[in-house]
């Protein structure tokens, strides 16, 4: 697929309202971040913005950098949420996003090795909230966005919530689905690559948003992410 067919694509793709997190706000990151309407936002370097309105949605904060973790923070400065790279590989990467509460009863934080891993201090609570599972190959990528809802044995168990792909195109273009409807559209514009979303109601952005940057990100690392704006 070239770009022109790549833009045609996606111009012609119609997002549609999600349902599984309008039933079900615990799903959410941060439920008052869930889309009541339609919504356009952009980065602004390390914040996200309503385009129609410039009112702040999150901000982020990357510390270190081998051993690296990211902060997102709400439009009041407090953190609520925390990224930290489970396993990458040459073409795949998880992340996981982490909460200071758990996500299901019983559930451990996690261990003074991942915390190390991360470069966060030994004794800080944190819980896998979900996960970014992200496979690339040349000029495409596919995504899924889960929740964690139990444990079997020493396995986590998911709910897929979204699924997302990077059309093959310059700079990013992609699309992001709750089963097989679309649910959000993600683009880079102008000549800075500004990263944008068009999110439909009920649907968590910043779920959205660290997809995208997941698919775009080149070596997957948190500089990458960096580098795109992430953190």
């Amino acid at each position: 697929m070239g770009n022109a067919a790549a833009k045609a694509e996606w111009s012609s793709v119609e997002i549609s309202d999600g349902i599984k997190i309008n039933e079900n706000e615990a799903l959410s990151i941060l439920p008052s971040l869930v889309t009541k309407e339609a919504t356009r936002m952009e980065s602004t370097g390390k914040k996200w913005i309503v385009s129609e309105s410039n009112a702040l949605l999150w901000s982020t904060k990357q510390v270190g950098m081998i051993k690296s973790h990211s902060l997102i923070r709400d439009k009041d400065g407090n953190t609520f949420a925390t990224i930290i790279i489970e396993k990458m590989g040459m073409n795949s990467l998880n992340q996981y996003i982490c909460k200071s509460t758990p996500s299901f009863e019983g559930q451990e934080p996690l261990s003074d090795e991942d915390l190390t891993k991360a470069g966060i201090e030994k004794g800080t609570v944190l819980y896998p909230f979900s996960q970014i599972s992200t496979v690339r190959k040349m000029t495409t990528a596919t995504s899924t966005y889960s929740i964690l809802t139990g444990k079997d044995g020493n396995t986590f168990k998911f709910q897929l919530l979204y699924k997302g792909e990077k059309l093959s195109s310059m700079g990013l273009m992609a699309i992001m689905r709750e089963g097989d409807t679309p649910v959000a559209k993600a683009q880079t514009v102008g000549l800075k690559m500004k990263p944008v979303l068009e999110a439909a109601s009920g649907v968590d952005p910043l779920a959205l948003v660290l997809m995208g940057y997941s698919l775009a990100g080149g070596d997957g690392s948190a500089g990458a992410l960096a580098g795109a704006g992430v953190v």
